[in-house]
């Protein structure tokens, strides 16, 4: 794992060096298999009641080597953290589990959503949410962000790992996201954002001042990098125009960079999708790093380091289907990544490591990458 100084070095253009940052694997069996039994924390599936605070402490190495072996730049603290990007930990609602079967699990956030995984092949839904319409008097029921017990452990955790040069992150709810995967139907959602402004701005708000209150909460407790989740994009442009954007989400966004800059923390954002349009509001407001970067979704990261490359920092580049291409392929595309991206950057995978990826695959792509970065010196 790299270290904190080698991290800090490639934040917004310092250095051109060129890292790993694995986006998650589609199930914990999945991760299993490529990395090793011993790389599994115990709290990767939820409990069956809901569990807060840090990681068991016999964990806190497990996770050291979860982000060796998977090539993670910084390990996941918190209980739940773990294989997911931007999902699991104590920044997001708790789940705990109702149904764990040999092919699917069911789980329930605090929210009272439910969701269910299932496996081979892989596929996740939300149900059963709690509001069926947006109105100026719908109960939001939301738990108790100022809750001691939510960050207990939590900041021994994160001294563990710094004192030994390894950098920190943990996930918080999204903005956009949180609503739609915990409160309230995503199709509904969309076409309330034009039909019902003032009700999309008291939910909004209401979780915006909750996230916020609780990311306070983590970086208190010293955590480097929150990571969050709000996919605000199609494969062809924005899921909303970039005025509604700018209405409901911006000012999160910002005060969320603002926050995390002023206990000297940095802001990672996922949002899938083609953002092109708000990439100057993400770039104003103080977006340290970004994902996935997908060029099968019109996101070019060689043309947008050189346009944002002196304040975000870029995690990505693959395209959707890398993993389905030939070895020959794969390094193809590689090498014009390490060629033509000037500044340093992080290689992710696009949505997740997916089933079909099997150990010598998984092994080619990761000697890929040591070899590209030997031989172009990054």
């Amino acid at each position: 794992m790299i270290t904190r100084e080698q991290f800090r070095a490639v934040l917004h253009g310092g250095s051109n060096e060129v890292f790993s940052w694995t986006m998650s694997f589609f199930n914990e069996k999945l991760a299993e298999k490529l990395l090793g039994k011993e790389c599994i924390p115990s709290d990767v599936i939820p409990e069956k009641e809901f569990t807060y605070g840090a990681s068991p402490q016999p964990d806190w190495e497990v996770k050291a080597r979860l982000a060796e072996r998977a090539g993670l730049p910084a390990v996941p603290v918190g209980w739940g953290a773990g294989l997911y990007f931007g999902h699991g930990g104590p920044g997001e609602f708790r789940e705990k589990s109702i149904v764990i079967a040999e092919n699917k699990r069911v789980t329930v956030y605090e929210t009272g959503v439910h969701k269910e995984v299932r496996y081979n092949p892989h596929f996740y839904h939300h149900c059963n949410y709690p509001l069926d319409e947006l109105t100026m008097e719908m109960a939001i029921n939301l738990p108790n962000p100022d809750d001691s017990s939510r960050y207990e452990g939590l900041a021994a955790e994160v001294s563990y790992h710094k004192q030994r040069k390894r950098m920190t992150f943990t996930n918080l709810n999204g903005f956009f996201s949180s609503v739609h995967y915990f409160l309230y139907p995503y199709e509904k959602f969309l076409m309330d954002l034009i039909l019902k402004p003032d009700e999309v701005k008291l939910i909004v708000d209401r979780l915006g001042e909750y996230n916020l209150k609780v990311a306070e909460h983590l970086l208190q407790t010293g955590v480097d990098i929150i990571c969050f989740c709000d996919d605000l994009g199609s494969g062809n442009n924005l899921l909303m125009s970039p005025e509604l954007y700018r209405q409901y989400f911006r000012p999160w966004h910002a005060a969320l960079a603002d926050l995390c800059h002023q206990y000297g923390a940095f802001l990672h954002l996922h949002s899938h999708g083609d953002i092109n349009l708000i990439m100057k509001d993400l770039y104003e407001i103080g977006i340290d790093i970004l994902n996935p970067l997908d060029p099968y979704e019109n996101m070019d990261l060689i043309e947008l380091t050189d346009l944002y490359g002196d304040r975000i920092t870029f995690a990505g580049g693959l395209d959707k289907f890398f993993f389905d291409w030939s070895k020959d392929e794969q390094k193809a595309f590689l090498e014009n990544l390490f060629k033509n991206v000037k500044k340093g950057f992080f290689i992710m995978d696009s949505g997740g490591i997916p089933e079909t990826v099997t150990p010598e695959g998984w092994n080619y792509f990761t000697e890929l990458k040591t070899e590209l970065k030997k031989e172009y010196r990054r």
